[in-house]
């Protein structure tokens, strides 16, 4: 593709790795990972959740390592997708974007479906869910255009707030612990109103919602090209993430089963943290916590979205679309700096998905696709030093290629798992992201001297 189809314009270096995993953490969301997803987990498994969440986090340190060695060989924007592209060709690289935008046209919607509760619970509303939703998406999408650096100080602000709710969930749970210390490795649950041993199954089941819960800390490539050092450092940023997000998240949600005053109650509840804050807390308390978590969704919307902006303006600078498309999502906004074009590229479709589908159905069908990509990032990171020994490997994961391999393992199994349980409808869309790669790759990617290139 000749310069004149799509302009060379370049992002702007302004991040260092502190500024990164400040807008990673974000988008990952820890707080409404653990006030939002947790309880799904803790439906399904019991207080087995807590072993789901550790098992999760082991596996997304393999997962992390091959985040991390990929985001410095392939120092890219576009992150998966071009890792794919370059280790096993063009019809990978387009499978694998595809499924990429799908899965952060999802995300947004699937949060902001949390969100309503926690916000009627800070103001005493009654505000519709899906109302909601929209404004928040709407206004993460206003917000993500905006300059980088000035994101990265906003992300960083409410990253704080929500750090500070799960403070309070930290402060409670421990300082009233009424579970033994040993329950958090004996799975129970609630089987026809008593506690029983949760099965095995259902504590491995849960552990794809766990790593959803995590899911963010490999977003952390997709600002290579923001960074000073070009990217450099990313693979620091990558591990300092997932660290962050483990500890955030995991502390947490120990506090919340140990301080629970009846095991039995809050498994029967359909809202665990109210319960606990209900125990041990006051109305005050409540509202303060609400609104934290309110806000920790509100700010994870607006780091997801920069990371749409910097996919969808590599797609174009690669010439996955038509010339025109290319153009405009390769444009920089003279002012702030954004890939504004590119960042809005999904706005309207992902406020549309606020307003339809339950939280539990968007959720399901959201960690089918992360599990392909994680499979896919998985495959990448075993085969990239064997396939493209042309480029250099400047972090190398230790103990390669066993990560590899059990994060090729581990996302297999829960994949196969999950798509025997998935519907026939989220079968259907997956298949016609396959189809549509299918076409887009033989109309476009193969006529593309640049992606050809890439």
């Amino acid at each position: 593709m000749s310069s004149s189809e799509a302009p060379t314009s370049a992002l702007k270096q302004r991040l260092g790795v502190f500024d990164v995993v400040a807008i990673t953490v974000s988008a990952v969301t820890p707080a409404s990972s653990v006030f939002v997803i947790a309880p799904f987990a803790i439906q399904q498994a019991g207080s087995g959740a807590f072993l789901s969440f550790i098992m999760a986090a082991v596996l997304a340190l393999m997962f992390a390592w091959c985040y991390a060695e990929l985001g410095r060989a392939h120092s890219s924007a576009g992150g998966e997708y071009v890792y794919a592209k370059r280790v096993f060709g063009g019809l990978a690289g387009y499978a694998t974007f595809l499924t990429v935008l799908a899965s952060m046209l999802f995300i947004p919607p699937v949060l902001a479906g949390g969100a309503a509760t926690y916000l009627n619970n800070a103001l005493g509303t009654r505000f519709d869910t899906q109302s909601v939703a929209l404004v928040i998406v709407v206004s993460s999408y206003a917000l993500g255009i905006l300059n980088i650096r000035l994101n990265a100080w906003i992300t960083g602000l409410f990253l704080f707030c929500e750090v500070a709710a799960l403070l309070v969930i930290v402060v409670l749970g421990f300082g009233h612990a009424s579970q033994p210390a040993a329950s958090l490795l004996q799975p129970q649950m609630l089987e026809q109103g008593t506690l029983s041993a949760a099965p095995w199954a259902l504590v491995l089941g849960a552990v794809g919602m766990a790593l959803f819960a995590f899911n963010g800390y490999g977003g952390a490539v997709l600002l290579a090209e923001d960074m000073k050092d070009r990217g450099r450092t990313v693979h620091r940023a990558v591990l300092w993430s997932l660290a962050v997000v483990v500890a955030i998240e995991v502390i947490p949600l120990a506090a919340l089963l140990l301080g629970a005053p009846s095991l039995e109650a809050m498994l029967a509840s359909g809202d665990p943290i109210g319960y606990l804050l209900t125990a041990h807390g006051n109305e005050t308390l409540a509202r303060l916590v609400s609104a934290g978590i309110f806000l920790s969704v509100f700010n994870a919307i607006v780091a997801i979205v920069i990371q749409v902006g910097r996919v969808v303006y590599s797609s174009g600078r690669d010439a996955i679309w038509t010339p025109a498309l290319n153009r405009a999502f390769t444009l920089i906004h003279p002012r702030w700096e954004s890939p504004w074009l590119a960042t809005l590229f999904l706005a309207v479709p992902s406020a549309l998905l606020s307003l339809a589908g339950s939280l539990e159905q968007l959720t399901s069908f959201t960690v089918l696709l992360l599990l392909l990509i994680y499979l896919v990032v998985a495959a990448c990171a075993l085969c990239s030093r064997v396939l493209r020994r042309d480029r250099e490997h400047p972090y190398r994961m230790p103990l390669w290629p066993l990560p590899a391999l059990l994060a090729v393992s581990g996302a297999g199994w829960l994949l196969v798992t999950l798509l025997r349980e998935a519907s026939g409808r989220d079968l259907l869309i997956i298949l016609g992201l396959l189809a549509l790669s299918v076409t887009l790759y033989s109309t476009h990617g193969r006529l593309s001297p640049t992606f050809q290139k890439l």
